[in-house]
């Protein structure tokens, strides 16, 4: 029988950047609207406090104790510093059994892969039943070779330690099995749809950025890590403007790759044919792709990215490499359009097809859609809830 939980997060949220937090944070309000006790503990930059504060008060549901770190992890496919490991370890530790000691939860959730370090030692010595959630970045460095294998070793002895691990592709959970971890559901990443919805262009937001009304505006949505491949948007626009010099680039967020990314654009004398939007609040971020003729992700590594369901409730065409990830919510000339992962050629003649025709890209936007209505957050709530009531059954059991 449902009840309701003491629900115990330890995990990235936002004003960090990336689509771990923003799916955390939609699912711990989730949990919370449901009636189970939200409490969250998380890193936090001091250069972020103000943005924190933010959305602590904007998410009082959710009770946010922060403990500070130098910087947050932009690259999660490789691993942090062993001093940035040995701080974050010793606040976790140090906070983490205060707050269990304060109200015992019934579950514990680990909202990233890395924090796989230190919770499922702590969870097991208070013998309370935890769940591991698996974004995927860094399990892909794991399997790509990135993250170092003594490191990944260890790391791996820790995930067979929780109670269950959620992943939101069937390919990351297939990955997982293959690293010899059997425990895995799969509850697909899920998008807002009142809030991700077709609407007309912002006006004012098209002016502000000195675009025209009949600009073929192509966008790129994502935290600029080198797995986003950000520079591939600047070749695009190299090959493809001078078959469409009506074509303009809107590069939307903030990350490691970004000043490289302009640099490419100036040394390529592209510049005028670039926005770059920066950091945006994630509430803003439907007028952006509402902005866009096509959203374009050329990531060369993805498990579920967010962007992908986020264009398509919105009735926009996504182009995405063909990785499996894409392949699992794309269905490619039907609710999107899936290029050759690294093909540049592939892709331009991907964006130019759907640059020159205006029904092609509504007709997919359409169908794309309707699509969306098996990605509700409201039922993957529902289901991650049920999830958690499971996992606390059983380890009473």
């Amino acid at each position: 029988m449902s009840r309701d939980l003491s629900i115990l997060f330890v995990g990235t949220l936002p004003p960090r950047l990336g689509g771990s937090a923003i799916a955390n944070s939609q699912l711990l309000t989730g949990c919370a609207a449901l009636g189970h006790t939200v409490r969250a503990l998380a890193p936090m930059t001091t250069e972020a406090l103000q943005s924190g504060d933010a959305f602590a008060v904007s998410h009082p549901g959710l009770h946010v104790t922060r403990y500070l770190v130098p910087s947050f992890e932009n690259s999660p496919d490789l691993p942090s510093s062993d001093s940035h490991r040995q701080s974050e370890g010793q606040q976790i530790r140090e906070l983490l059994p205060a707050m269990i000691t304060q109200e015992r939860p019934d579950i514990i959730i680990i909202g990233r892969e890395a924090f796989a370090w230190y919770v499922p030692d702590l969870a097991e010595t208070y013998s309370l039943p935890c769940l591991l959630m698996v974004h995927g970045a860094t399990t892909i460095g794991i399997l790509t070779g990135t993250y170092p294998k003594d490191l990944a070793q260890q790391l791996l002895e820790r995930y067979h330690k929780v109670n269950l691990i959620v992943t939101p592709a069937q390919h990351m959970a297939e990955n997982l099995r293959q690293l010899g971890l059997s425990n895995i559901k799969v509850i697909p990443n899920a998008v807002d749809l009142s809030q991700f919805s077709p609407r007309p262009k912002n006006q004012v937001l098209l002016r502000q950025l000195a675009l025209q009304d009949d600009d073929i505006i192509v966008m790129h949505v994502s935290n600029l890590k080198s797995l986003k491949q950000p520079l591939d948007i600047v070749s695009l626009a190299e090959k493809a403007l001078p078959h469409n010099p009506r074509l303009r680039y809107v590069i939307v967020g903030d990350g490691p790759c970004r000043e490289s990314t302009e640099e490419a654009c100036r040394s390529r004398n592209l510049a005028e044919q670039f926005r770059f939007v920066g950091e945006v609040d994630h509430d803003c971020i439907p007028d952006d792709i509402n902005l866009a003729d096509i959203v374009v992700m050329p990531s060369a590594a993805e498990t579920q990215a967010l962007v992908y369901l986020e264009t398509q409730a919105c009735a926009h065409l996504i182009l995405a490499s063909d990785l499996p990830g894409a392949r699992e919510v794309i269905v490619d000339g039907e609710t999107g359009l899936l290029f050759r992962a690294g093909d540049l050629d592939d892709l331009t003649a991907k964006t130019l097809l759907a640059a020159g025709d205006p029904k092609y890209r509504a007709d997919i936007g359409r169908k794309a859609r309707e699509r969306m209505q098996s990605h509700s957050l409201s039922a993957a709530v529902v289901t991650h809830a049920a999830t958690l009531e499971d996992v606390v059954r059983q380890h009473h059991r």
